[in-house]
């Protein structure tokens, strides 16, 4: 009996890991992208996979799936640094650097007040605990984060824009 609970725990590892490896290049082209759409799955995607983490009971299964939401986000901000919008570009060639400093200035404004957010509940969970309260809230903003994968989905797509022209 000890054996196969032992080799369920190994294949969920290995579907789990397997899971956040698809998420992790999924969001990787996605965060490149130049659809905002596309930008918000990968966001979405992250943030789903780091939430998701908390469900599972041991190390070797939590870690892949904390590293793929990492990892997601990672790429979605390095697609936002390094791939500004087309209007942008051409304008900083052109001399004018002022859009792309003020994207420059908002990316990293962002990204710190993230930083910041996420030590401040660090500091104060790991010092009192999760209240009932906060726990029951952070499963009302999961499942609202899971449900918004699907519409992001058809978005990305193109579905609505494709429902719209049947229409006229």
């Amino acid at each position: 009996m000890a054996a196969q609970a032992r080799r369920g725990h190994e294949l969920l590892v290995g579907l789990v890991g397997g899971c956040a490896l698809i998420a992790v290049g999924s969001s990787a082209v996605l965060g490149f992208s130049s659809n905002v759409w596309a930008q918000l799955l990968a966001l979405a995607t992250g943030v789903a996979l780091l939430m998701r983490a908390h469900l599972f009971r041991y190390t070797a299964q939590v870690a892949p799936v904390l590293a793929g939401g990492l990892a997601s986000l990672m790429l979605l901000g390095l697609g936002l640094a390094l791939n500004p919008p087309d209007a942008i570009r051409r304008a900083a060639l052109a001399g004018d650097r002022a859009d792309l400093d003020l994207r420059t200035i908002w990316l990293v404004a962002a990204i710190a007040a993230v930083a910041a957010i996420v030590t401040a509940i660090g500091l104060i969970v790991s010092r009192g605990g999760l209240t009932p309260f906060w726990g029951r809230f952070l499963e009302i903003a999961e499942t609202f984060v899971l449900l918004t994968l699907v519409p992001l989905c058809l978005a990305v797509f193109d579905v609505y824009h494709s429902i719209r022209a049947l229409t006229s």
